[in-house]
C-alpha cells in the first residue's frame, strides 16, 4: 500500500507507480516493492510520515484500518506496506528497515513515526534497533499495539502451537516461521532480547489489554525502559474489555495511538463500555 493523505472527505494518493526492472529493491515475495513507493503529497510534509505494520494473517487495514483513517483525517502521510507475516521476522525486519530508508529518503522530513499490531509492533521495536548506531536516528516513536514483545506462551496468531516448542523448524516446513519466532525463547527472541531492548532516542508507547487471548501474558507487550511509557487499555475504563483482535477497532486504542503520536493535539481519550473480549 503506497503513502496516502487524506483531507475531508477526499483521499490524495501518492502514487503506486513500479520502477521496471529495479535490481536494488530488497522486496521479499508478496510484499509491497519499496520502489513504488512515493514522497507524500506536499499539504502532508508538516507532521513526519507514519508507518503501519499490520499483524499476524491479517492486513493494515484488519490491523489498523481506524487509526489509519483518523491519522488520514489530521492530515498526517500514511504508509501501509503489505508483507508476508508467516517468513522468518527477520526477513520482515529488514523488508521495513529498507522500507524507512526508502521513506526518509523520498522525503524532506529526516523521522518517522511507527505503529505496528501485534507481530507488527514486535517487527516496528525490532527495526528501530537497527538503526541504534547511527548518527541521527530515523525513528521519532513507535507504538506498539499488543505486541509480544517478550514472546508468547502457546497461542500465535490464534494457533495453538504449544506441542512443537520455541526451538522447533517445524514451522519452517509449514510456512509459518514468524510464529515459531514469537513464541517465548525462540532462537530469534533470545536474540533480539539479549541486549537493550529499545533505542535510547526513540519514543515507546506500549499498549496492551488484559483480555488479550492470542498475545499471552498481555504482559509481553509491556518494556521496563526509561523510554517507554506502558498503557494497560483497562487502567481508568475497566469497562473497556476490548480483545486482542477487537483492538483494531476500538476507540480507545485508536485514541490512545493518536495521543502517543500528537498528545497536544489528541489530549483526549475516550472511555466507551466494549464487552467483545476476541
Amino acid at each position: 500500500m503506497r503513502a496516502i493523505t487524506g483531507i475531508s472527505a477526499t483521499l490524495a494518493v501518492a502514487g503506486m507507480v513500479c520502477v521496471p526492472g529495479a535490481a536494488a529493491d530488497p522486496t521479499p515475495p508478496g510484499a509491497t516493492p519499496l520502489t513504488s513507493l512515493d514522497a507524500c503529497p506536499a499539504q502532508t510534509r508538516g507532521e513526519p510520515p507514519v508507518l503501519l505494520i499490520h499483524g499476524t494473517n491479517a492486513s493494515v487495514e484488519k490491523s489498523l484500518g481506524p487509526t489509519r483513517q483518523a491519522l488520514l483525517d489530521d492530515g498526517r502521510c500514511v504508509y501501509g506496506l503489505d508483507y508476508d507475516s508467516n517468513q522468518p521476522i527477520s526477513t520482515s525486519v529488514d523488508y521495513f528497515t529498507a522500507a524507512v530508508d526508502r521513506i526518509t529518503e523520498i522525503n524532506p522530513r529526516t523521522t518517522m513515526d511507527i505503529v505496528g499490531k501485534s507481530q507488527g509492533a514486535l517487527i516496528a521495536r525490532a527495526v528501530s534497533l537497527k538503526f541504534t548506531d547511527r548518527q541521527q536516528h530515523p525513528i521519532r516513536q513507535v507504538v506498539s499495539v499488543s505486541g509480544p514483545q517478550h514472546g508468547v506462551t502457546s497461542v500465535v496468531g490464534g494457533i495453538d502451537i504449544t506441542p512443537l516448542g520455541a526451538g522447533t523448524p517445524a514451522f519452517d516446513l509449514l510456512g509459518r516461521a514468524a510464529l515459531r519466532d514469537m513464541l517465548i525463547g525462540s532462537p530469534y527472541l533470545t536474540t533480539l532480547n539479549s541486549g537493550p531492548m529499545t533505542a535510547p532516542t526513540v519514543r515507546y508507547t506500549m499498549i496492551a489489554t488484559e483480555t488479550d487471548k492470542i498475545v499471552t501474558p498481555y504482559t509481553s507487550g509491556f518494556i521496563d525502559a526509561p523510554n517507554v511509557t506502558n498503557v494497560l487499555l483497562q487502567d481508568g475504563c475497566p469497562q473497556d474489555r476490548a480483545g486482542h483482535l477487537t483492538e483494531s477497532t476500538d476507540p480507545r486504542t485508536v485514541d490512545l495511538t493518536l495521543h502517543a503520536l500528537d498528545p497536544v493535539r489528541h489530549p483526549q481519550v475516550r472511555c466507551l463500555p466494549n464487552t467483545d473480549e476476541r
